[in-house]
């Protein structure tokens, strides 16, 4: 069944100190601690799409070099076991994921270019794909470290003229879906002193130059790079917006329970359904068409919806009922 919703008895948010239920993106050019940064973070699964953890000692490290080991290692996480073991989780790097993903997709369809397959279909697929993926981590309660690295882009400012701004390494939609996600997006650099030594700072805030942003008001716009320095800064900018009204916690342990019922059960009751309406009243066929129709935005047949639309079939399934 479809989860519970009742408007009426929702409690109010709070705000964590623990950085175990914050999601973060960072990215930069290579060799700037990335990696080292969320072998800090307690308890860190890092899945590692590219070999970026060489040199770093100590860590659990997961290699994923298919889409399908990734969809293993989420069918993984969502153990009690692994739930003790696990607080957060690392991507390393996203870039690769999403190329990963258009390859899943692509053996999915049965071509060799995600643009192969018809209507745009290919992209949306991917999109709703890999957005699903990292969706299932945030629900199941972990902390989500997702790490980039960095291109220059050109974009045009409010005068119309061409600027370049550094900014993650991600195809648009992918980018899309990161920046709606996390709570902060923070770009490694370095600068050099006086003396010539160089130091690294976490940018929490855009610049000209620099894209970047943070969900908390009070997070300074620049923070020496470190596990320790920004947890600290983050704790203080809690504090300010508690200070402003905010109710803030010590840990979340909050998560969104979502309903555990295979792909099989829910085409089992599709089907079910659509017999006790069809033989009630054999116009149902074409009312029910016409739900799926609107839910996935063209004519499909329950048929041909697949396990990674499990989603939108339980959507389908709630409007058979209401028939």
């Amino acid at each position: 069944v479809m989860a519970v919703i009742d408007i009426l008895n929702i409690t109010p948010t709070t705000i964590s100190r623990d950085l175990r239920g914050k999601y973060l993106c960072l990215y930069s050019q290579p060799k700037a601690g990335k990696t080292s940064f969320a072998a800090q973070a307690p308890n860190n699964l890092l899945l590692a799409f590219e070999k970026g953890y060489n040199g770093i000692a100590g860590i659990h490290a997961q290699d994923n070099t298919k889409w399908s080991e990734f969809k293993t290692v989420l069918k993984q996480l969502a153990s009690d076991k692994a739930k003790e073991m696990y607080h957060t989780v690392t991507i390393d790097t996203v870039g690769i994921a999403w190329e990963l993903c258009e390859k899943f997709i692509c053996t999915q369809n049965n071509v060799t270019k995600i643009n192969d397959i018809p209507w745009g279909q290919g992209f949306t697929a991917c999109k709703r794909e890999f957005e699903d993926a990292l969706r299932q981590i945030t629900l199941m309660g972990y902390g989500l470290i997702i790490i980039a690295h960095s291109e220059e882009k050109v974009i045009k400012n409010d005068k119309g003229e061409d600027v370049t701004i550094i900014g993650p390494a991600l195809p648009k939609r992918g980018a899309a879906i990161i920046n709606q996600l996390v709570d902060i997006i923070g770009y490694i650099g370095i600068q050099f002193d006086e003396n010539g030594e160089a130091h690294r700072y976490l940018y929490t805030r855009s610049t000209p130059s620099v894209q970047a942003g943070s969900r908390f008001k009070y997070l300074p716009a620049r923070i020496p790079f470190g596990y320790q320095e920004l947890t600290e800064a983050l704790a203080n900018a809690i504090e300010e917006e508690a200070k402003h009204g905010a109710t803030v916690v010590d840990n979340n342990d909050k998560k969104v329970e979502e309903p555990t019922r295979s792909f099989e059960e829910v085409r089992a009751e599709a089907e079910k359904l659509w017999k006790e309406l069809v033989d009630k009243d054999p116009n149902n066929a074409a009312r029910i068409m016409a739900i799926a129709e609107k839910i996935f935005d063209r004519p499909i047949k329950l048929s041909e919806i697949t396990p990674s639309q499990q989603d939108l079939f339980e959507l389908v399934i709630s409007g058979m009922k209401e028939l």
